[in-house]
């Protein structure tokens, strides 16, 4: 009976331990975004980052290692013990990180009552993960034996060794490289798919015989020259078992096929089956819709997945469905689809004022079917950061960009024409004009005009803009201005600036696909500010670029509301992108849109 007590009580200390050990290693990744922004705050690219940080990155992620390698040995005393020495030490970097870690040129300062507030604040979570580690020592029984000299004496060496390396952050891939060897087609009647499997003759006319319309080209030996003919073979061993609407499970047996050159096996899938998820495509589609587009919260969509007839049990599942949806660049997706761009783009950043940081959108939107080519997330909007921004799109499509509209901020502009040669660029009207009115407005506070004169007078200049040719007649018709709002100094400064760069805002009278305004770009930012009005900060880097590529994709996808100019219609379909007359989620299941494997087509 004692026996069976002791039994007990080390399995319940067992299990204490290992969820102490979880929660550890889940503080350790929320100091290591916490110190991410710190650095982000205050510099600009991690070259300009202080060495203290480069040491507690290292040092921290020195303990993570340590505890996933000899975590089968946390019951060994020793074993807390070191971890206890390390965590007081990952303190005094944090607490030093914190004071020396000062804004660089171009970064807002920062009070000083509130660096020590989050001081505090870290130094008080390392010191509830040490209280934790205490208790488990006072709880740990020593046996004085020799086994357990020769375990902490070994441990104690591995421990040394350990640390006398440098760790460097390790690259978490959340998504599965897998899929390389199966074909999506396209198939949205379940009822009528289960009578498709099951007839050879039919399946093989309509599937096998049509595969080359829409297979990838990877998962083919190397010296396949992969033709297109394949032969059936058979099912495979274990169906697909997703939850569909209504909550509940459908078995659906999945066939295979044999490359008839390589002899390479793939199976084909339906397009309402996702690859490797539980859940049926369409259900998942609409809970990403729902956050992504229209601000719903991680917890409504929780709550609204219960009218499915099933429950989620963790927040991570939505999370993971987040990250599936904007893995891919946006422009990626769209060239497997095969879609051109009209090769005419409006591009603009967005400011956004996040909760102790000053971070910034780049989006770029084709004009003539609404497409999101490109929304990256970044800290700065310098040239050299925009250039690598806009360098990850131009690797990603296969047609040539003839001309942007933006506004006139310069390294914008400079950024676009190293990476895009012979480029025309177009300045925005709006952006123009918004400026005016605000000149305008500061003239009547002074002069004490009337609100019609201040009236009268915007619409003369932006007659003038929307009516100039060229940069001679913009020019022309800006020196006939003779009343003496326009010599306001404020005022005076944006005509100047407008005869400046006259060839820039009368661009798309030489240019068709030059438009006057940057609207579309503007009215998509508008969807990532309200999603952060709703979180008040975005906290995590690699997180909100995940989300940002999600919010696009499912935007080229989904297809606009009722009431709307081009209702029913997605920016996908505008492209004339091929949609097989399946939903939206499923169209991007047969492009390819969740195939992650490296070289995929």
């Amino acid at each position: 009976m004692a026996y069976k007590n002791n039994s007990v009580a080390d399995q319940t200390t067992s299990l204490i331990n290992t969820e102490l050990l979880t929660d550890i290693l889940r503080i350790l990744s929320m100091l290591e975004k916490e110190l991410n922004r710190v650095a982000r705050r205050n510099c600009h690219n991690r070259g300009q980052y202080p060495e203290i940080f480069f040491q507690t990155e290292s040092m921290l992620n020195g303990i993570r290692s340590w505890i996933k390698i000899y975590r089968l040995l946390y019951n060994v005393p020793m074993f807390n013990s070191l971890l206890t020495g390390c965590l007081k030490e990952l303190s005094l970097y944090i607490g030093q990180l914190i004071v020396l870690c000062v804004p660089v040129r171009g970064k807002k300062g920062v009070r000083r009552a509130r660096l020590i507030q989050e001081r505090k604040r870290l130094e008080k979570s390392v010191e509830d993960m040490l209280r934790s580690i205490e208790k488990c020592l006072t709880r740990s029984e020593t046996n004085e034996t020799e086994i357990e000299f020769k375990t902490e004496e070994a441990l104690i060496k591995a421990f040394e060794k350990h640390f006398s390396q440098n760790h460097e952050t390790e690259i978490r891939v959340c998504v599965s490289g897998r899929g390389d060897k199966t074909y999506i087609f396209p198939w949205s009647d379940k009822t009528g798919y289960l009578f498709l499997v099951r007839n050879k003759k039919r399946f093989r006319s309509e599937v096998v015989d049509k595969l080359e319309n829409y297979a990838h080209a990877t998962g083919h030996r190397p010296a396949c020259k992969c033709r297109g003919k394949y032969r059936l073979k058979g099912f495979r061993s274990s169906e697909r078992k997703p939850v569909t609407e209504g909550g509940k499970q459908q078995n659906f047996p999945i066939r295979m096929v044999e490359c008839a050159d390589c002899g390479q096996r793939f199976s084909l899938i339906p397009s309402f089956l996702p690859r490797e998820k539980h859940f049926g495509i369409d259900i998942i589609g609409r809970i990403v819709q729902g956050i992504v587009l229209f601000g719903q919260s991680l917890r409504g969509a929780l709550e609204n997945f219960k009218l499915t007839g099933t429950e989620i049990k963790s927040r991570q599942t939505i999370l993971n469905w987040l990250r599936w949806f904007g893995t891919l660049h946006p422009a990626t997706i769209l060239t497997r689809a095969g879609i051109k761009g009209s090769s005419y783009f409006q591009e603009d950043e967005g400011f956004e004022k996040e909760s102790g940081m000053r971070t910034y959108t780049v989006a770029m939107v084709d004009p003539e079917n609404f497409l999101v080519w490109h929304l990256d997330y970044v800290d700065h909007v310098d040239m050299e950061t925009l250039t690598e921004s806009f360098e990850k799109f131009v690797e990603r499509i296969d047609f040539k960009i003839i001309g942007v509209t933006k506004d006139r901020w310069q390294p914008a502009t400079d950024a676009l024409k190293s990476v895009c040669h012979r480029l025309w660029i177009g300045f925005c009207h709006l952006h123009c004009l918004g400026k005016f009115r605000r000149a305008l407005s500061e003239y009547k506070k002074e002069s004490g005009c009337s609100s019609k004169k201040v009236g009268k007078l915007y619409k003369e200049f932006r007659n003038i803009l929307d009516s100039a040719t060229s940069a001679a007649n913009l020019k022309s018709k800006i020196g006939f201005l003779k009343d003496d709002a326009f010599s306001y100094p404020p005022v005076r400064r944006i005509l100047n600036q407008v005869i400046e760069d006259g060839s820039h805002y009368t661009c798309h009278k030489r240019r068709k696909g030059i438009k006057r305004t940057t609207s579309l770009a503007d009215n998509f930012l508008k969807i990532v500010k309200r999603k952060l009005r709703q979180l008040e900060s975005f906290r995590d880097q690699e997180c909100t670029e995940t989300l940002f590529r999600a919010m696009a994709n499912v935007r080229n996808f989904v297809p606009f509301i009722s009431g709307a100019k081009n209702a029913h219609k997605s920016p996908f379909i505008l492209a004339r992108g091929q949609t097989f007359e399946l939903p939206w989620t499923q169209i991007m299941n047969v492009h390819n849109a969740f195939l992650f494997t490296e070289n995929a087509a």
